[in-house]
């Protein structure tokens, strides 16, 4: 699955500043709302406040994914913020800074299948530091979006990755041993998350 299928550039906020956590979830469901995705607005914003008091959406590296699975959502669909200044959010283990936000919208008959893509696919593509990166320091929505995959083969978005990254780059320390093990540690810390996520 591509994340480009599920969301568009109106539904992506670049630099977003936020009072707190609902802040933000309240932000991005107006952005699903204006995009026509939903049928009741405040339906489907109670559906992700609950889930927010059922147990944490924030699963480590700097990523929180909140979502309401509501009647009220016409078809699957996510918006994204990339956060100016890190924003605490609950985790597993008590709040923890995030820089990236996800809200979910999805339809109860795709609660399964269509929210274990989503997932599947964030956390495989945000195990590489450099899609990391690149979506942190993207400048346009439409960057984001050719992140995601849209337009793009499998090949072509790594071109894209290094090309954002190229951009902004600033002179890095030499990396040690550590950071080749690093992607494996976050891909099994996020998959890990995210199994402990579809269960609550």
């Amino acid at each position: 699955m591509k994340l480009a299928q599920l969301t568009s550039p109106d539904l992506i906020m670049l630099d977003a500043v936020f009072t707190d956590r609902f802040a933000a979830i309240n932000a991005l469901t107006d952005r699903i709302d204006q995009a026509g995705k939903l049928t009741n607005r405040q339906q489907f914003l109670d559906a992700v406040l609950l889930r927010e008091e059922e147990g944490p959406t924030a699963l480590g590296e700097y990523l929180a994914v909140p979502h309401g699975k509501s009647i009220a959502v016409k078809e699957p669909v996510f918006a994204c913020a990339l956060v100016k200044e890190e924003l605490q959010w609950q985790g597993l283990d008590g709040d923890e800074p995030v820089n990236m936000i996800f809200l979910l919208a999805i339809p109860p008959a795709e609660a399964g299948s269509t929210h274990m893509a989503v997932l599947t696919t964030l956390t495989s593509s945000l195990v590489e530091d450099d899609f990391r990166e690149a979506l942190l320091k993207a400048n346009t929505a439409d960057e984001v979006m050719a992140l995601f995959g849209e337009g793009e083969e499998e090949a072509e978005q790594a071109d894209i990755v290094r090309e954002v990254i190229e951009e902004t780059a600033q002179p890095e320390m030499a990396r040690d041993i550590s950071a080749q093990a690093y992607p494996m540690v976050l891909g099994a810390g996020l998959l890990a998350s995210a199994i402990l996520f579809l269960l609550l």
